[in-house]
């Protein structure tokens, strides 16, 4: 390709890609949002942890079919559409009555942020730079999303005008921003011939792999947000998510599957020590952290390095889980988003639907994220009989979530000691488009 076409590729999958992941993780928001009914938000909390896996699914699953059929041009378009699908459900949201469900708004949210970020990974995933510029979008989205948390219980009682403000993510314009640029990339690609020959063979590894680590994680983050204070089903979910982890690696060819242990991790290292609300300010220094960590992961890989890394990120989460200091927040944050861009450069798929698995799997609410939650709320009992419902509140370690991060770090380390004892480094044909590597 030419420069000038690399480096729009680059600047659309970046602005693409994170208006995409803001769509799938956070819960649509409309300006009366605030003023719906709280049956409405209560089943829009309820179901927002399962149309994000949903929308992970849908991104695996639309790279794998698109990746089979070897066609860029159907890459772009396949994103052009899940875009303007996603403009016309926030246009419809802007007009809708305060009585419309948030729910069904939010889920074709999430499938169509899935869609578009799984379709241009099959579009741009074959590219050094446009690879850049995805993967950073997908942090970059994460990033955002954690300066606007969902409403506390106290905000919907009363009070909400002053305290809640619908966020709106992503606004209009950012969205049509991305619809003008994977416009324009559907134009520049519109003569471009297939990588290689369709295959009438679909893959189902990928898929398979998938849905196990998702749906998996998705029950379990689930259980123990309901259920954080038994330390049997703790126990029970580290080994299940590194038990899933492992399985889904080594059905993925060769050693793709190393970023699936470590996008487990950082997953799990990230749910304990993320605050719940980062500063506006903070985000910018984060993305540029981040982008320096996935220039570092390039160059000098070392995976288990990273896991080992995370692990001594979580002790320190740890340790200072009763602090709220603003360093220690803000600090901590930066370390972590270095971190998961170095891992997700480090580990290097050849094959583009295990790169796309990989980076998707950060966005499933993960065990540690369930019990995070359960920490954070307290234990609340309903009391049968006829009188009113009393909740009863107990008080949890605030470090159970970290230290729990911890040993889900620990077992993918294990996991991928015992994937590169099994899959020799072996130089294989790239599977993807001829032109470069799939694993640049």
């Amino acid at each position: 390709m030419r420069s000038y076409q690399v480096a729009l590729e680059t600047i659309t999958a970046l602005v693409a890609t994170t208006v995409a992941g803001l769509s799938l993780a956070m819960p649509i928001d409309f300006g009366w949002t605030s003023q719906t009914s709280a049956l409405q938000l209560d089943l829009l909390a309820y179901s927002l942890p399962r149309a994000v896996a949903a929308g992970v699914l849908v991104a695996m699953i639309v790279a794998v079919l698109l990746t089979t059929l070897g066609s860029v041009v159907a890459a772009w378009g396949t994103a052009l559409v899940a875009m303007l699908v996603l403009v016309v459900n926030h246009t419809v949201g802007h007009t809708a009555a305060v009585g419309d469900s948030l729910a069904t708004m939010n889920f074709i949210d999430s499938l169509s942020g899935g869609a578009a970020m799984g379709a241009l990974g099959a579009a741009v995933l074959h590219h050094r730079l446009p690879a850049y510029g995805w993967t950073l979008g997908a942090l970059t989205s994460l990033l955002l999303g954690s300066v606007n948390p969902l409403p506390t219980v106290g905000d919907l009682l009363g009070g909400y005008s002053d305290s809640w403000r619908a966020a709106d993510m992503p606004p209009m314009w950012m969205l049509w921003l991305a619809v003008i640029l994977v416009g324009v990339g559907v134009l520049l690609n519109r003569n471009r011939r297939p990588a290689a020959r369709p295959s009438i063979e679909l893959p189902l590894t990928p898929i398979l792999a998938g849905v196990v680590v998702v749906l998996v994680t998705l029950v379990s983050a689930e259980w123990l947000a309901r259920h954080g204070d038994s330390f049997a089903g703790v126990g029970l979910a580290v080994v299940t998510a590194v038990t899933t982890a492992l399985i889904a690696a080594m059905l993925l060819p060769r050693r793709d599957g190393e970023l699936v242990l470590v996008a487990v991790a950082i997953s799990a290292v990230g749910s304990a020590s993320i605050a719940a609300e980062l500063p506006a300010w903070s985000i910018p220094l984060m993305v540029a952290v981040a982008a320096a960590g996935m220039w570092y992961g390039e160059r000098r890989p070392a995976p288990m390095a990273c896991v080992l890394l995370l692990v001594v990120l979580g002790v320190l989460t740890a340790l200072t889980a009763e602090s709220d200091w603003a360093a220690v927040v803000v600090g901590g944050g930066a370390l972590l988003a270095w971190l998961a861009g170095y891992g997700l450069m480090a580990a290097r798929p050849r094959y583009v639907p295990s790169r796309v698995l990989g980076t998707m799997l950060l966005f499933v609410p993960s065990a540690v994220l369930g019990l995070r939650d359960y920490v954070a709320r307290g234990h609340y009992a309903m009391q049968d009989g006829n009188t009113a419902i009393v909740c009863t509140v107990t008080t949890h370690d605030t470090s159970a979530p970290a230290w729990t991060a911890v040993f889900i770090a620990l077992g993918c380390a294990a996991g991928l000691y015992i994937l590169r004892r099994s899959r020799p480094a072996k130089p294989v044909k790239p599977v993807a488009d001829p032109e470069t590597p799939a694993g640049e």
